[in-house]
């Protein structure tokens, strides 16, 4: 079985890591057979340690250190990934600034309330957490992008907090 992954020239580098210490942590952890050239072919025999090793690769290319990107394996975490394409495009700086906040206040309390992990990149909003939590995470972001105010977002994250 074999699966590929498009991933932004840039962190390339980052899924291979020093001496490909990264590539062959994630091949270990997922047994399977990682190749990068212009995509990056993820093989094995395990469907899930396959799909696990796809996680994994979207989230570093959608910003997320190696570190964070590992909690992707073995079903716990879940990725989400928000893309702002969908949302008005002349608001797009804008949108990742209502969600980073001033001083990226709006980011760490999407983070502290959720338990979750948020990276900002590109065009897209991604959130690695347990299921529950993710999608409270992910509600949050549509909610932001969605233009409601920080104060009813924090009102809701607070309401929907996780225990972590």
């Amino acid at each position: 079985m074999i699966e590929l992954v498009k991933l932004p020239e840039e962190r390339k580098a980052v899924v291979i890591g020093k001496n490909a210490s990264v590539k062959k942590g994630i091949e270990k952890i997922t047994g399977t057979e990682i190749t990068i050239d212009d995509d990056v072919k993820i093989a094995g025999e395990n469907s899930i340690g396959i799909m696990d090793a796809k996680n994994i690769v979207m989230a570093i290319g959608r910003g997320f250190s190696p570190e964070k990107a590992l909690k992707l394996s073995g079903g716990e975490n879940v990725l989400e990934i928000v893309n702002l394409k969908g949302y008005n495009p002349k608001k797009r700086v804008t949108q990742k600034a209502r969600v980073i906040g001033t001083k990226g206040k709006t980011r760490k309390l999407l983070e502290q309330f959720t338990g979750c992990d948020v990276s900002v990149y590109g065009d897209t909003i991604s959130i690695i957490g347990g299921w529950e939590s993710a999608d409270i995470a992910k509600q949050a972001v549509e909610q932001l992008l969605s233009g409601r105010s920080h104060a009813s977002v924090y009102r809701f994250l607070e309401k929907n907090a996780v225990d972590k």
